[in-house]
């Protein structure tokens, strides 16, 4: 019996040959950056724009920065605004489809300028931007699916749930995970902003610490969605599981999502690097939707051999115990 621990490599290894094997599976993340990228853009700089130069005078008065501090901080905001795009909510998070376009905003593209829609009511853009998040949570459901399906035994009889079933299950985990973030980060926030009106060192400090335990306790959530498609679990027992096995390959765990972000960061340099009004930017699309399915591919391939491994172990333990 195999009682060898998964290993990283191999995984890796497997991710791209699996998504090497079947093409097809990269079309999802191409198909939307190219929809973000011919699409007209979405934005709301004239509706933001003149109450953000409000709270940047009022932010300068009340804290005494100098001018050109601000004058900084102002132009970093008003670029930042000027290339926001609603259509971005596609790309959804924590659970969605890869995309190299959504964070580019601008309106440049091989056939020219897109058209910008600018919106005039704050409420008609957040129902917008609400709705595109949730398309793309379903979406992102559907690819992981997908991707999941790439490495499901195929001598499998075990039946399969629905696929509404486990968009519905995602989105019920996908609230969880943005009510626990709130109930994280908001009173961390406020009591970092608190020690560091009383020192800024132990502000500074207490920054480093509690970026050091959000990272430790959200390390176990990285396998949050992948019960749901891999082993058709519900939400609860999906998150229990991923709690589980997550402190069990903390270490591990923790390198693959670092070996994850390396490479996708890192290529992405690369993706990015013709212009967006090149036709060579589509070879960046195309890259970059292979590497990103097949590191996808490879936590679910990870997460596979990190749960045999573990029925393998308390399969010999009762083995072990049966025969005592």
């Amino acid at each position: 019996m195999n009682v060898n621990p998964p290993r990283l490599i191999g995984s890796l290894m497997a991710g791209f040959h699996s998504v090497a094997n079947h093409p097809w599976v990269i079309l999802f993340p191409v198909g939307l950056d190219l929809l973000l990228l011919f699409t007209p853009r979405l934005r709301v700089e004239q509706l933001l724009l003149p109450a953000l130069i409000k709270g940047i005078e009022q932010t300068g008065q009340m804290s005494g920065s100098n001018a050109e501090t601000m004058s900084l901080a102002g132009d970093f905001l008003r670029n930042l605004l000027a290339n926001f795009d609603l259509n971005s909510a596609l790309r959804s998070y924590p659970l969605g489809i890869p995309s190299l376009v959504a964070g580019m905003g601008g309106a440049e593209t091989p056939l020219g300028e897109m058209s910008v829609v600018q919106f005039n009511s704050l409420g008609n853009a957040f129902l917008v931007y609400v709705g595109l998040a949730l398309l793309g949570l379903v979406f992102g459901a559907i690819f992981l699916a997908q991707v999941s399906n790439l490495t499901r035994d195929p001598e499998s009889l075990s039946p399969q749930k629905p696929l509404y079933w486990k968009i519905g299950q995602s989105l019920i985990t996908t609230v969880a995970l943005f009510l626990l973030t709130g109930l994280i980060l908001i009173p961390g926030s406020l009591i970092i902003s608190l020690l560091s009106m009383i020192n800024p060192l132990i502000g500074q400090m207490a920054i480093f610490l509690f970026m050091f335990l959000v990272f430790w306790f959200v390390v176990p959530w990285f396998y949050a969605y992948h019960g749901i498609f891999i082993f058709d679990l519900s939400a609860i027992r999906s998150v229990l599981l991923s709690l589980k096995v997550g402190r069990i390959f903390i270490a591990k765990t923790a390198t693959l999502i670092l070996l994850i972000f390396l490479l996708s960061q890192g290529l992405d340099r690369l993706w990015l690097t013709p212009p967006a009004a090149s036709w060579l930017i589509l070879f960046g699309i195309f890259g970059h939707a292979f590497v990103s399915a097949a590191l996808f591919s490879t936590s679910v391939i990870y997460y596979r051999q990190i749960n045999q491994f573990l029925l393998t172990l308390v399969s010999l333990r009762q083995k072990d115990l049966n025969t005592a």
